[in-house]
């Protein structure tokens, strides 16, 4: 019994450890989200004219690529720029990059389903699989936290998920999720970074 309490209440110094982190902010964890918010909302743009007949599908196709590889060396130039980070901020990076594997294997899951089924559908629900995993991790900050704007991020991350699947096949998805990425990760990044208390008061 004394080992069960103990595992909980090192769960609950761990789940804490990444609210703090989120309240206080973290100009890494922050960087990099502004950076997939802006990188990938331009993409989705140039996606959304490529299937209006703004733009040639080939131009989309590059814009994926570019920013992909745009975003890889932010992640190189943060990580080499950013100093040692205190505990809290190691445990915010953990939760992040979990939720980013996670992303990566569905993406990667999909893409197989897809070429499995010559169906083109399955792909269309991305972005309503990144909007969920961005909800659950807010939702985690939110409660913990008790910061409003946490919980509001949270909600319209699962919001944005429902609209992303109800547009699903319609070019406006496209416009959502760039609305959505400016708007749950830009945006709430940029809070934390700004959040983020001097270097000097860190102990």
């Amino acid at each position: 019994m004394t080992d069960q309490i103990q595992a909980i209440q090192d769960d609950l110094a761990y789940l804490r450890a990444l609210a703090e982190e989120g309240r206080e902010g973290g100009s890494r964890g922050g960087a990099i989200g502004v950076a997939a918010g802006l990188i990938y909302a331009t993409c989705s743009v140039f996606e959304w004219a490529a299937l209006t007949g703004r733009a040639s599908q080939t131009v989309a196709n590059y814009g994926w690529l570019v920013g992909t590889a745009l975003f890889l060396c932010v992640l190189v130039f943060v990580k080499m720029t950013e100093g040692a980070s205190n505990g809290r901020a190691r445990a915010a990076n953990i939760a992040w990059i979990g939720v980013g594997w996670a992303i990566f294997a569905l993406c990667a899951a999909l893409t197989v389903a897809t070429w499995k089924t010559q169906s083109g559908l399955l792909i269309y629900f991305f972005p309503s699989i990144v909007f969920a995993l961005y909800g659950a991790a807010w939702t985690v900050a939110a409660l913990v936290t008790k910061k409003v704007w946490m919980t509001l991020t949270a909600a319209g991350s699962f919001l944005a998920t429902v609209a992303c699947a109800w547009f699903i096949k319609d070019p406006v998805q496209y416009l959502i999720y760039a609305a959505g990425l400016l708007l749950l990760a830009a945006l709430p990044s940029a809070i934390t970074m700004l959040q983020q208390p001097p270097r000097a008061s860190e102990a």
